[in-house]
């Protein structure tokens, strides 16, 4: 038994040592060359443009926030022209000294042009790289990709830092690549963040015009390509049907005096039911908020509870309303870009089996119930405005 027992010592060490032999398949972190952002054109009917943004290491500084160095920028962008997406990329690989690398990108964007066509290779070739982080944020551009890849960072290092800060500060839909291709077995409808620039002086480049880049509405989709867009109001109420409206200002007239109060969104979630009776579809939305009073321009007395059981009657109605709007212009343009399908495939899935074929005719007649509730929590030490007195 001793004799059996040290054998088996022998054996596993001796297997334990085979396979410590070391990685046949290794790549030096110094022959990597990161993608941390991807670009996506359609300058043409048989052409995509792609464009792949780099960190530069040996220019990035450490403990300094500065994106330029005597050097020139701490990144790159690599741009190629081909006849499908994979080609591009590989284009673009043939030109450089490192090996592309996914793992660290974060962030899609795609030209206005591009999302018009649709979005199928894209998705295609994310869903068959193995190193392709599915949770990739996208994006489209009001204009083109490469517009969107000339803005200058200013508190960050990289440009795809600040795009990727809209979705994960909420300022904006986080719409991500998983999100699409879920989308797609169900029809392809989704809606996704908009992105709009311009050209403004900037005290941080001495006074230079630079290329700025901010949020706006969102784009709707339809089969995998975009037919419409929100205004920044709907696209923040998605955000609201999502349970990630947070950190928010929402503002409303006083009905005293008609003057300006604010409040601040702290926190809100939201839960979507559908219900079926016969051949009759419909769904009912409960969201609840918690907001903060922040500022009032008012006379209204915030210390009596009358007046914040009206203030909160008054922000209820107005996110019925605006919630209400947005899904009706999604109805509008027959997209379910807000996902009631796949809701309804959840709870009820034979009903789902049954009418998923016509079910963009179903959508744009579906009948939605909004029951709102928020509360203000905090109305600050002041009763009345501080002006006022």
């Amino acid at each position: 038994m001793h004799c059996y027992r040290k054998l088996l010592l022998v054996v596993v060490a001796g297997f334990s040592v085979l396979v410590l032999t070391g990685c046949w398949s290794r790549i030096e972190i110094n022959d990597n060359a990161f993608v941390t952002v991807m670009y996506i054109d359609r300058p043409e009917d048989d052409q995509f443009e792609v464009s792949l943004g780099f960190p530069l290491p040996n220019r990035m500084a450490t403990g300094s926030m500065s994106t330029n160095t005597s050097n020139g920028n701490s990144y790159s962008i690599v741009t190629k022209r081909a006849e499908s997406i994979p080609v591009a990329i590989r284009k673009i690989r043939s030109d450089l000294s490192r090996e592309i690398t996914w793992g660290h990108c974060r962030v899609v964007v795609v030209g206005r042009k591009m999302a018009e066509h649709g979005i199928s290779q894209l998705l295609e070739f994310a869903s068959r790289q193995p190193s392709f982080h599915t949770k990739s944020y996208l994006f489209v551009s009001m204009a083109t990709g490469q517009d969107i890849a000339k803005l200058t960072p200013v508190f960050e290092r990289l440009p795809s830092e600040i795009v990727r800060e809209f979705a994960q500060r909420h300022v904006t839909l986080g719409t991500t690549i998983k999100d699409f291709l879920q989308a797609e077995a169900a029809g392809g409808d989704m809606v996704a963040g908009l992105l709009t620039l311009g050209d403004v002086e900037m005290i941080s480049e001495k006074g230079k015009v630079s290329r700025w880049v901010g949020t706006d509405g969102a784009a709707v989709f339809k089969a995998g390509a975009m037919v419409g867009d929100l205004d920044v109001m709907q696209m923040r109420a998605g955000l609201w049907l999502q349970g990630n409206m947070k950190s928010s200002l929402n503002s409303l007239r006083s009905p005293k005096d008609n003057k300006i109060i604010s409040f601040l969104i702290q926190s809100s979630k939201a839960s979507i039911k559908p219900h079926v009776q016969g051949d009759r579809i419909w769904f009912t939305i409960d969201v609840e908020a918690e907001d903060d009073i922040i500022s009032s321009e008012s006379q209204l007395n915030l210390l009596d509870p009358e007046n914040i059981n009206m203030l909160e009657g008054m922000l209820t109605e107005q996110l019925n309303g605006r919630i209400l709007k947005a899904i009706k212009a999604t109805q509008a343009i027959e997209s379910d870009a807000f996902n009631f399908g796949r809701i309804l495939e959840w709870h009820y899935p034979k009903v789902w089996e049954k009418n998923k074929n016509q079910w963009r005719d179903i959508y744009k007649n579906c009948e939605f119930v909004v029951n709102s509730k928020i509360f203000v929590r905090r109305t600050g030490t002041e009763k009345n405005s501080v002006t006022s007195k």
